[in-house]
């Protein structure tokens, strides 16, 4: 039993230091805040900073929304989000510019409890605000985490699905392999520490896999979040 639970709490950790494969990875902080209104209505707000390997600015991204509890196994939420990215030229890596996207985003989450494993499913939808940013896109997220018995350590690994509806059929021959559909995937696997009730924070390597370009970058992140 020991060496199942070390197993299950080294697994994450094998994953993150994979990260230094790549010469420079880059840095994801995700910050999550969130205030119950009653016991079915929540409020959030997730800033987010993202940087490119050498600790170059990639993107900031401020979102907040609400999240209401339908039933016990089902949760639906809406959320505004604005990102600025920073652009750069391939050649050089010389600053070219910033882009501002506006989006509007709807989740539907549920999830349920097996022993000491907690699963968790989330369907996302979004879609850009404007003509110049109509990008619609559904994202399918699968995760699990373990308790550990005595240990404020929780291991956890997920899978998210990207399918944008805007790739061309052009793009899709460009994918190796089946699900045509699927232009990118993000495989995360990390460990989370639980301060006390309101307060985790969180230590991960995430594996992002661009299908159509035939690109992965690797990414490690720190999360904290805080519940009101």
């Amino acid at each position: 039993m020991i060496k199942a639970k070390l197993f299950l709490l080294i697994l994450p950790l094998f994953f993150a230091f994979s990260g230094f494969a790549q010469k420079e990875p880059s840095t994801w902080f995700e910050l999550e805040f969130s205030k119950k209104i009653n016991k079915k209505l929540k409020l959030e707000f997730n800033p987010e900073l993202r940087l490119l390997g050498g600790f170059k600015m990639d993107s900031y991204i401020l979102e907040g929304g609400l999240s209401y509890k339908l039933h016990r196994y089902l949760t639906v939420s809406g959320y505004y989000r604005y990102e600025d990215e920073y652009d750069y030229k391939k050649s050089t890596g010389a600053y070219k510019g910033q882009l501002s996207l506006n989006r509007i985003a709807f989740d539907a989450k549920s999830g349920f409890e097996l022993k000491r494993f907690n699963f968790q499913f989330r369907l996302r939808y979004t879609n850009g605000l404007y003509a110049t940013n109509n990008e619609s896109e559904f994202r399918y997220r699968a995760k699990i985490d373990y308790d550990i018995k005595g240990l404020k350590l929780v291991p956890f690994a997920s899978v998210e699905l990207f399918h944008d509806r805007t790739v061309t059929e052009i793009d899709k021959a460009l994918i190796a392999g089946g699900f045509k559909a699927i232009d990118k995937v993000r495989y995360t696997g990390g460990l989370a520490y639980n301060l006390n009730k309101n307060n985790e924070i969180s230590l991960f390597y995430r594996l992002q896999d661009n299908r159509i370009k035939d690109e992965q970058k690797n990414i490690l992140g720190l999360s904290y979040s805080h519940d009101f």
